[in-house]
């Protein structure tokens, strides 16, 4: 089963209903079926601090990806998305691209075993 997790949406005017479809759909694509998702709507100031903080860059973006990476018998949890739907409003993002740009930077950090 699938769990997206949402938070603060609504302070930006946005459907929570509809950033899980586009969160499902994704994750479909990507054959995860089982996982929990986190997805995170900030204000330009606290992306900033968190690019600061965790990339020591001094500008705002529109999305960043925490890894969480934990595999439990019952599902993997995956990790989150932080959007800032203002700076991607300026840069004419949408927040399904963003949706599905984050998650590509999480499956990106998924260990794999190369065989030789």
């Amino acid at each position: 089963m699938v769990s997206v997790l949402i938070k603060s949406a609504k302070k930006f005017g946005l459907k929570e209903e509809q950033i899980e479809v586009w969160a499902k759909k994704a994750l479909k694509k990507y054959r995860l079926n089982n996982c929990e998702l986190s997805l995170v709507f900030v204000k330009p100031e606290e992306i900033l601090n968190l690019n600061q903080k965790y990339r020591n860059l001094k500008r705002a973006t529109s999305v960043l990806t925490f890894f969480q990476g934990q595999a439990y018998p019952e599902k993997l949890l995956l990790g989150d998305i932080v959007i800032c739907p203002v700076v991607a409003k300026k840069k004419n993002l949408s927040i399904e691209f963003l949706i599905n740009h984050g998650i590509r930077n999480l499956l990106s950090e998924i260990p794999t075993t190369k065989s030789l």
